[in-house]
């Protein structure tokens, strides 16, 4: 039995050494093709792009996924002064409640937690700003999109509820007292106010938070970042002689600040662009100045690349598809890049039927190659765009629009394991980029017959 199975692979292993002995040309009928038609890679870099500095509409402060707002005042050489005031409302512990026959005052306070501070210097970090808190007198609803520009002077009662003198150096944790008139405001509410949120905030409409603005020609000043989830008010009164106290928890559901910005001035944009731009390339995050790309200019090169292609290889079907296109934004070799925002991204300006504005990402940075993060080695943003310069060498391309550079942030849902690109409405950065060359398209594309 042992002999005969040897004979059997016997002729397997001689068929198996025949067969790696034959070698396959893949070369065969390259000689028939001219040079000049062997599909390649090009590379081609298309320096000083038309880039601006912007002014915003309005933007969306806003969100469903982040708790947080900010209020303060900075004043940073060339953005000059910047005012954030913090907007969001408050709701009972417990529904129904009832604050007996006679309730006393005792004493309220608010206490908010300080998750993060932005200052103009690092001496900044503990300066005292004189706090204001103001009551609204303007209903804000879950289902309406609020802007920096949504609340105004107008929107709140002119008295602020907190104690008069009240300061802030920076620590983390804000207390604010409140006033006896407001606390027996919260005294006021009937069974039928507390019974639902609804009633609830036709009658408590919410808060807003400010600072005293920092002057016009002193550079300083600091921004503060709070998280609503984790603000609490307390109310100590007095229920027929009593000791007793009733919680009011942050609402977290609807919270946004209103920002103002004095950077406007650094704008040179026109839109169409009128020459070419004389002044320096800036970013101011939030809803101050954005640099702005003239995306008709950089599709007018792309047509006459395809142009000059057409008469270096005389043939008018000649087609370009881009491999790869990279836009890359430098920035001022003496700029502090800690000022920077970690990633940026590029987006469009949109405006529905309904008067609704939004910047919205393009459809390239949902792809993981966009990147759009801080370079710092190399100083530079880079943003991979084929597919939506791909789009302009069509046949039938499509209307060009300007692009506006905006900051992002990843939300990550533990949940479901998934996670959200964000426009980021509450880190203050800036940026300004290289004065001589701040914008260059890097390509790279095959030439199809």
């Amino acid at each position: 039995m042992k002999r005969i199975r040897f004979f059997f692979f016997l002729p397997i292993i001689a068929i198996t050494g025949f067969s790696s002995c034959i070698n396959v040309d893949n070369t065969f009928g390259t000689d028939f093709i001219p040079d000049d038609q062997r599909p390649g890679l090009q590379v081609r870099n298309i320096p000083n792009l038309p880039v601006y500095t912007a002014t915003v509409d309005s933007v969306i402060t806003n969100s469903a996924y982040v708790y947080s707002g900010i209020f303060g005042s900075i004043n940073i050489t060339p953005f000059r002064t910047m005012n954030a005031d913090l907007v969001f409302r408050i709701y009972p512990y417990v529904s129904g409640h009832s604050f007996g026959e006679n309730p006393e005052f005792v004493a309220a306070s608010l206490l908010l937690i300080i998750s993060g501070r932005n200052v103009a210097d690092e001496d900044q970090q503990n300066i005292v700003q004189n706090i204001q808190l103001y009551e609204l007198n303007r209903t804000l609803y879950y289902d309406s999109t609020y802007y920096n520009t949504s609340i105004t002077a107008g929107d709140y009662k002119p008295e602020p509820v907190n104690m008069p003198g009240l300061t802030y150096n920076g620590g983390d944790t804000l207390i604010i007292p409140l006033t006896e008139a407001f606390g027996r405001t919260l005294l006021e509410g009937t069974t039928d106010d507390m019974d639902s949120l609804v009633h609830f905030y036709e009658k408590y409409k919410g808060f807003v938070l400010t600072v005293d603005p920092q002057p016009a020609g002193i550079q300083g000043g600091r921004l503060n970042t709070t998280d609503i989830s984790t603000a609490y008010l307390t109310l100590q009164y007095k229920d027929n002689g009593k000791d007793t106290s009733m919680l009011y928890w942050g609402d977290y559901g609807l919270v946004f600040s209103a920002y103002r910005h004095s950077s406007d001035y650094l704008a040179n944009y026109q839109n169409p662009p009128a020459g070419v731009a004389a002044q320096p390339v800036y970013f101011e995050s939030l809803a101050g100045v954005k640099p702005v790309f003239d995306v008709a200019a950089i599709k007018d090169s792309l047509n006459a690349l395809a142009d000059s292609l057409k008469g270096v290889f005389a043939n008018n079907n000649l087609q370009v598809l881009l491999n790869k296109a990279e836009l890359v934004l430098s920035i001022d070799p003496a700029f502090d890049m800690d000022k920077c925002p970690a990633t940026l991204a590029l987006c469009s300006r949109t405006v529905n039927t309904a008067g609704k504005l939004t910047y919205p990402l393009i459809d390239d940075v949902s792809n993981a190659a966009f990147d759009g993060t801080l370079n710092r080695s190399l100083r530079n943003y880079t943003f991979n765009i084929t597919y939506y310069l791909q789009q302009f060498l069509k046949p039938q391309p499509p209307e060009t629009a300007p692009l506006y550079l905006f900051p992002t942030t990843t939300i990550q849902d533990d949940y479901y394991g998934y996670s959200y690109t964000i426009l980021d409405n509450t880190l203050y950065t800036y940026v300004k980029f290289h004065p001589a060359s701040p914008a260059t398209l890097k390509l790279i594309y095959t030439i199809l017959y």
